[in-house]
Protein backbone atom coordinates (compact mmCIF):
# COMPACT_ATOMS: atom_id res chain seq x y z
CA UNK A 1 0.00 0.00 0.00
CA UNK A 2 1.28 3.43 -1.12
CA UNK A 3 0.37 6.74 0.03
CA UNK A 4 -1.02 7.44 -3.38
CA UNK A 5 -3.48 4.37 -3.11
CA UNK A 6 -4.21 5.71 -0.12
CA UNK A 7 -4.77 9.41 -1.36
CA UNK A 8 -6.70 7.96 -4.10
CA UNK A 9 -9.24 6.36 -1.66
CA UNK A 10 -9.61 9.74 0.10
CA UNK A 11 -10.48 11.55 -3.28
CA UNK A 12 -13.18 8.22 -4.26
CA UNK A 13 -14.94 9.80 -0.77
CA UNK A 14 -14.54 13.36 -2.07
CA UNK A 15 -12.26 14.29 0.30
CA UNK A 16 -9.76 17.35 -0.48
CA UNK A 17 -6.29 15.35 0.19
CA UNK A 18 -3.06 17.82 0.87
CA UNK A 19 0.96 16.14 0.88
CA UNK A 20 3.44 17.46 2.16
CA UNK A 21 7.04 16.69 3.56
CA UNK A 22 7.91 18.44 7.06
CA UNK A 23 11.24 18.63 8.86
CA UNK A 24 10.33 19.03 12.46
CA UNK A 25 13.28 21.03 12.56
CA UNK A 26 11.61 24.04 10.87
CA UNK A 27 9.32 24.38 13.80
CA UNK A 28 11.02 24.87 16.54
CA UNK A 29 12.22 21.49 17.64
CA UNK A 30 15.67 20.21 18.51
CA UNK A 31 15.91 17.63 16.10
CA UNK A 32 16.36 17.01 12.10
CA UNK A 33 13.06 14.60 11.86
CA UNK A 34 11.04 14.48 8.46
CA UNK A 35 7.95 12.86 7.91
CA UNK A 36 5.22 12.71 5.39
CA UNK A 37 1.64 14.26 6.68
CA UNK A 38 -1.02 13.72 4.81
CA UNK A 39 -4.49 16.11 5.45
CA UNK A 40 -7.86 15.03 4.77
CA UNK A 41 -10.64 17.64 4.99
CA UNK A 42 -14.40 16.45 3.93
CA UNK A 43 -15.11 19.85 4.19
CA UNK A 44 -14.54 22.52 0.66
CA UNK A 45 -11.95 24.59 2.18
CA UNK A 46 -8.85 25.42 1.12
CA UNK A 47 -5.60 23.91 3.59
CA UNK A 48 -2.17 25.23 3.81
CA UNK A 49 0.46 23.36 6.03
CA UNK A 50 1.84 25.93 8.44
CA UNK A 51 4.87 28.18 7.47
CA UNK A 52 8.30 27.19 8.93
CA UNK A 53 9.47 29.60 11.50
CA UNK A 54 13.17 28.02 11.93
CA UNK A 55 16.26 27.44 9.64
CA UNK A 56 16.58 28.90 6.21
CA UNK A 57 14.30 31.62 5.35
CA UNK A 58 12.86 32.54 8.59
CA UNK A 59 13.93 35.06 11.21
CA UNK A 60 15.26 32.46 13.79
CA UNK A 61 17.71 29.64 14.23
CA UNK A 62 17.18 26.04 14.41
CA UNK A 63 17.15 25.13 18.03
CA UNK A 64 20.16 23.25 19.28
CA UNK A 65 20.39 19.66 21.10
CA UNK A 66 22.86 21.32 23.38
CA UNK A 67 20.04 24.00 24.45
CA UNK A 68 17.18 21.12 24.78
CA UNK A 69 19.47 19.38 26.64
CA UNK A 70 19.89 21.66 29.56
CA UNK A 71 18.73 20.30 32.77
CA UNK A 72 17.04 17.77 32.13
CA UNK A 73 15.16 16.40 35.19
CA UNK A 74 14.63 12.78 36.32
CA UNK A 75 18.07 11.62 35.47
CA UNK A 76 17.63 7.97 34.64
CA UNK A 77 20.70 6.31 33.33
CA UNK A 78 21.55 4.43 30.15
CA UNK A 79 22.97 1.64 30.87
CA UNK A 80 24.01 -0.27 27.32
CA UNK A 81 27.58 -0.14 26.44
CA UNK A 82 29.27 1.63 23.95
CA UNK A 83 31.91 0.64 22.36
CA UNK A 84 34.06 1.18 19.11
CA UNK A 85 33.21 -0.28 15.59
CA UNK A 86 35.09 -3.24 14.82
CA UNK A 87 35.08 -1.58 11.01
CA UNK A 88 34.42 2.27 11.46
CA UNK A 89 32.68 4.03 8.69
CA UNK A 90 34.41 7.42 8.13
CA UNK A 91 32.60 10.51 7.12
CA UNK A 92 33.71 13.68 6.61
CA UNK A 93 32.44 15.24 10.07
CA UNK A 94 32.21 12.89 13.00
CA UNK A 95 27.90 13.08 13.33
CA UNK A 96 27.87 10.73 10.56
CA UNK A 97 29.48 7.79 9.54
CA UNK A 98 29.64 4.83 11.95
CA UNK A 99 32.19 4.73 14.89
CA UNK A 100 30.75 2.69 17.31
CA UNK A 101 29.23 -1.05 17.44
CA UNK A 102 25.04 -0.86 16.78
CA UNK A 103 24.96 2.59 15.33
CA UNK A 104 23.54 5.98 16.92
CA UNK A 105 25.29 8.69 16.48
CA UNK A 106 27.04 11.20 18.57
CA UNK A 107 24.97 14.32 18.81
CA UNK A 108 26.29 17.84 17.68
CA UNK A 109 24.99 19.94 20.37
CA UNK A 110 25.35 23.06 18.64
CA UNK A 111 22.96 21.59 15.70
CA UNK A 112 19.34 19.79 15.95
CA UNK A 113 19.90 16.38 16.98
CA UNK A 114 19.68 13.27 14.45
CA UNK A 115 16.37 11.20 14.18
CA UNK A 116 15.13 10.11 17.80
CA UNK A 117 14.04 6.64 16.30
CA UNK A 118 12.14 3.85 18.13
CA UNK A 119 15.44 2.19 19.29
CA UNK A 120 13.96 0.64 22.59
CA UNK A 121 17.23 2.54 24.33
CA UNK A 122 19.44 -0.35 22.77
CA UNK A 123 22.67 -0.14 20.63
CA UNK A 124 21.35 2.27 18.10
CA UNK A 125 20.24 5.11 20.68
CA UNK A 126 22.03 8.36 20.00
CA UNK A 127 25.48 9.12 21.97
CA UNK A 128 25.93 11.95 24.32
CA UNK A 129 29.67 13.08 24.14
CA UNK A 130 30.34 16.01 26.94
CA UNK A 131 34.24 15.36 26.80
CA UNK A 132 34.52 15.00 22.77
CA UNK A 133 35.29 11.43 22.85
CA UNK A 134 34.48 10.21 19.72
CA UNK A 135 35.50 13.74 17.99
CA UNK A 136 38.94 12.79 18.85
CA UNK A 137 38.89 9.19 17.56
CA UNK A 138 37.11 10.73 14.43
CA UNK A 139 40.18 13.22 13.79
CA UNK A 140 42.48 10.64 14.62
CA UNK A 141 41.18 8.10 12.01
CA UNK A 142 40.69 10.98 9.59
CA UNK A 143 44.42 11.25 10.15
CA UNK A 144 44.79 7.51 9.25
CA UNK A 145 45.13 6.32 12.41
CA UNK A 146 43.86 2.70 13.60
CA UNK A 147 40.48 1.74 14.63
CA UNK A 148 40.46 1.12 18.30
CA UNK A 149 38.42 -1.83 20.22
CA UNK A 150 36.79 -2.08 23.31
CA UNK A 151 34.50 -0.26 25.59
CA UNK A 152 34.44 3.89 25.36
CA UNK A 153 35.06 5.78 28.00
CA UNK A 154 33.22 8.69 28.82
CA UNK A 155 30.16 8.54 26.67
CA UNK A 156 26.46 7.22 27.09
CA UNK A 157 23.62 6.81 25.08
CA UNK A 158 20.46 8.54 25.69
CA UNK A 159 17.91 8.25 28.44
CA UNK A 160 14.14 8.02 27.70
CA UNK A 161 13.71 11.80 29.14
CA UNK A 162 16.83 12.90 26.69
CA UNK A 163 15.00 11.42 24.49
CA UNK A 164 11.73 13.05 24.81
CA UNK A 165 13.31 16.34 25.31
CA UNK A 166 14.52 16.61 21.28
CA UNK A 167 11.18 15.23 20.28
CA UNK A 168 9.80 18.52 22.15
CA UNK A 169 7.80 16.48 25.04
CA UNK A 170 7.25 19.14 28.19
CA UNK A 171 9.35 17.50 31.13
CA UNK A 172 6.12 16.41 32.96
CA UNK A 173 4.78 14.63 30.44
CA UNK A 174 4.75 10.40 31.49
CA UNK A 175 5.33 7.65 29.30
CA UNK A 176 4.01 4.23 30.90
CA UNK A 177 5.06 0.88 30.78
CA UNK A 178 8.69 -0.73 30.48
CA UNK A 179 11.93 1.29 29.81
CA UNK A 180 12.19 -0.31 26.60
CA UNK A 181 8.16 0.28 25.78
CA UNK A 182 9.07 4.08 27.07
CA UNK A 183 12.01 4.34 24.22
CA UNK A 184 9.96 2.90 21.85
CA UNK A 185 6.60 5.62 22.76
CA UNK A 186 9.08 8.84 22.45
CA UNK A 187 10.84 7.09 19.44
CA UNK A 188 7.34 6.64 17.16
CA UNK A 189 5.85 9.41 18.52
CA UNK A 190 4.72 13.06 15.99
CA UNK A 191 6.83 15.81 17.98
CA UNK A 192 4.40 17.32 19.97
CA UNK A 193 5.08 20.73 18.64
CA UNK A 194 4.87 19.89 15.01
CA UNK A 195 1.81 18.21 15.82
CA UNK A 196 0.47 21.67 17.38
CA UNK A 197 1.66 23.67 14.11
CA UNK A 198 -0.55 21.26 11.82
CA UNK A 199 -3.46 21.26 14.25
CA UNK A 200 -3.78 24.89 14.33
CA UNK A 201 -3.44 25.01 10.54
CA UNK A 202 -6.47 22.02 10.43
CA UNK A 203 -8.51 24.46 12.61
CA UNK A 204 -8.11 27.74 10.48
CA UNK A 205 -8.84 26.10 7.25
CA UNK A 206 -12.07 24.48 8.59
CA UNK A 207 -13.24 27.14 11.60
CA UNK A 208 -11.63 30.09 10.22
CA UNK A 209 -14.01 32.74 11.89
CA UNK A 210 -13.21 31.40 15.53
CA UNK A 211 -9.56 30.92 14.97
CA UNK A 212 -8.37 34.43 13.86
CA UNK A 213 -4.25 34.96 15.84
CA UNK A 214 -2.01 31.98 17.40
CA UNK A 215 -3.16 33.49 20.66
CA UNK A 216 -6.69 32.29 19.95
CA UNK A 217 -5.56 29.35 19.21
CA UNK A 218 -3.40 28.59 22.27
CA UNK A 219 -6.62 29.37 24.40
CA UNK A 220 -8.44 26.53 22.55
CA UNK A 221 -5.28 24.34 22.81
CA UNK A 222 -5.19 24.94 26.18
CA UNK A 223 -8.52 24.07 26.86
CA UNK A 224 -7.98 20.99 24.65
CA UNK A 225 -5.07 19.99 26.43
CA UNK A 226 -7.05 19.78 30.52
CA UNK A 227 -9.96 17.94 29.17
CA UNK A 228 -6.98 15.43 28.38
CA UNK A 229 -5.17 16.12 31.25
CA UNK A 230 -2.40 17.32 28.77
CA UNK A 231 0.04 20.51 29.19
CA UNK A 232 2.46 21.14 26.62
Amino acid sequence: MTYQWIIQQFKALDYSVYVDLLEAASYGIPQYRERLFLVGLATKTDFTFPLKTHGLGTSNSYISSGSALTDVPDYEPNTTNVSYANKPVIRPTPWTGTLVKGGGKAINFDAPSPTITATMGGYRTHIIDPEGVLLVYHRDLMNGGKPRSGTIEGVRRLTVRESARLQSFPDHFVFKGSKTSRYRQVGNAVPPRLAKAVGEAIHQAIFPSELSTTKDFQSYFDQLCDKLHLRL
